[in-house]
């Protein structure tokens, strides 16, 4: 009884009774021969420990590796930037097409009538233009004449100058003056010859003195061309009711054009306008494309670097299930 529990305990510091279930004497067992609980604890929150340090180490790993997520509101609310001037644009586009087509009616009343007029135009220049090439064959044919009249004269003048004598009476007395001299008067015999030699000549030219009166009478009386001159004055008087034809059209071309122009105003510079917002537009447009595209851009390298990651972790999950079996 005095080996009571609690009065064991007392005695023998760090040692409990056991007592077995028979009636035996009771042994000292020491409390060290089992570990305790919290040496297990322990270990356990040590190896724990160890595992997140591990899986913090490689989540650190991995973030330094990470690529960002595109930033998609910013994306978008650059997007609606952009967007916005573009429908400002777009809407002053629209009013200055709507002053267009206020100012561009009767479009095809005025197209209609400049082509009727254009063809009146067209009409009286080629009147004149075949009037020209007529008046131009009917002036070579003047001047053909006129040349021809030069020839003869000239031809005549040289047969004049070769015969010397006007008429066929002044060659008979020039031919009895010398015949006369020979039987008459001593002369060389030199001289003879020569006397002999112009009779020669004198009775060679007699017949041509008939042709030179006969040309003299042909360059009299040759045609001038008078009814070439005629047929001249005759296509300039039809040229100058052409002529005045086309500029009473062409005056009225003007006063049409005048009429559009003062209809049209400013609309030249209106349309300069619109074209210019026009250029406008298309290069926020392109930047708006360029902007999307690099959004884009950005999108499939940050899928592809997920992907990537999940492949990854999907054969170190299988290298570590393979280590525990």
């Amino acid at each position: 009884s005095h080996f009571g529990s609690s009065h064991f305990g007392r005695r023998f510091p760090g040692f409990r009774l056991c007592q077995p279930p028979f009636e035996r004497a009771p042994f000292l067992v020491p409390f060290t021969a089992m570990p305790p609980k919290d040496a297990a604890a322990k270990a356990k929150a040590d190896a724990k420990g160890k595992a997140k340090a591990k899986a913090k180490a490689e989540k650190q790993e991995e973030e330094k590796d990470r690529v960002q997520a595109p930033d998609r509101a910013a994306f978008e609310e650059e997007l609606a930037k952009i967007q916005e001037v573009i429908d400002g644009f777009q809407k002053e586009q629209q009013t200055l097409a709507e002053k267009i087509r206020e100012r561009s009616g009767g479009k095809e009343e005025f197209f209609a009538q400049k082509a009727e007029l254009r063809a009146q135009l067209d009409e009286f220049s080629a009147k004149i233009d075949a009037l020209m090439e007529r008046k131009g064959d009917v002036n070579k044919a003047i001047g053909d004449k006129r040349q021809e009249g030069i020839d003869m004269k000239q031809q005549l003048n040289k047969m004049k100058k070769s015969i010397g004598y006007t008429s066929e009476q002044e060659i008979d007395e020039r031919i009895a003056s010398i015949e006369f001299k020979l039987w008459t008067d001593t002369i060389t015999l030199k001289e003879e010859k020569t006397y002999l030699k112009e009779i020669a000549e004198l009775k060679k030219n007699r017949p041509k003195v008939s042709q030179v009166n006969k040309m003299e009478d042909a360059v009299a009386n040759r045609d001038l061309g008078g009814d070439l001159k005629a047929q001249v004055g005759s296509i300039n008087e039809e040229m100058a009711l052409y002529r005045d034809g086309k500029r009473k059209v062409q005056e009225k071309l003007s006063e049409l054009m005048e009429s559009r122009k003062e209809q049209l105003g400013d609309l030249p510079k209106i349309i300069e306008e619109r074209d210019a917002i026009g250029k406008k537009i298309a290069e926020k447009v392109q930047e708006r494309n360029a902007l999307r595209d690099d959004f884009r851009a950005k999108e499939r390298e940050f899928n592809q670097h997920l992907a990537e990651q999940r492949k990854l972790r999907q054969e170190k999950a299988m290298e570590e299930r393979a280590a525990r079996q």
